[in-house]
């Protein structure tokens, strides 16, 4: 019993998971736009995620899902600095980063849904289904690289990101609205 007390987020953690899940969402728009203007946003928007996401641990201190929720914000980190700084480029080839990097994001997205959120179907059912876009274009982007679609990448992401924003909304959700209508 004391276990579920313990995972009952204080009001400041469902504050920053509503803040982080509005940035999110904003990246979500930025990327699924992002093959339209330039393809280099889409590294910035994971490096954004990533450092905002560590940003976001700090003050959210609910335990379930930290794991997967930091293994998330690393992997984003990552995966951007990556992109935009070519880092490794030479080391490891970027079909490959980008494949083992969406399908790692992807397991890291739907275990933290798993975990987080198993009292909330809505957020749950989110973040598995913007894990699972995640993992499927990773396992993709190795096969048919470089022939991937440009749009494909910002239309994953957009769906990640999404996806993890929703779930962070749904799964915070605004309890003192409720208390001043009533």
């Amino acid at each position: 019993m004391s276990e579920e007390i313990d995972d009952v987020p204080t009001e400041p953690a469902k504050r920053a998971d509503r803040f982080y899940g509005a940035f999110l969402i904003l990246l979500a728009v930025a990327s699924a736009t992002a093959p339209l203007f330039a393809e280099a946003t889409l590294g910035w928007t994971l490096l954004l995620a990533g450092l905002i996401g560590l940003t976001w641990l700090m003050l959210d201190r609910t335990p379930r899902g930290r794991v997967a929720a930091s293994a998330w914000s690393l992997i984003a980190l990552a995966l951007g600095l990556h992109l935009v700084f070519h880092i490794l480029l030479n080391v490891i080839p970027l079909g490959l980063a980008i494949g083992v990097g969406f399908v790692a994001l992807g397991v890291a997205e739907a275990l933290f849904g798993l975990e987080r959120y198993s009292h909330s179907k809505g957020a749950r059912v989110a973040m598995v289904l913007g894990g699972a876009a995640a993992f499927i274009f990773g396992v993709s982007v190795p096969l048919m690289w470089p022939d991937i679609p440009n749009w494909a990448g910002g239309v994953t992401m957009g769906l990640m990101f999404a996806a993890f924003g929703v779930a962070l909304e749904l799964g915070a959700p605004w309890r003192h609205v409720a208390k001043l209508s009533s």
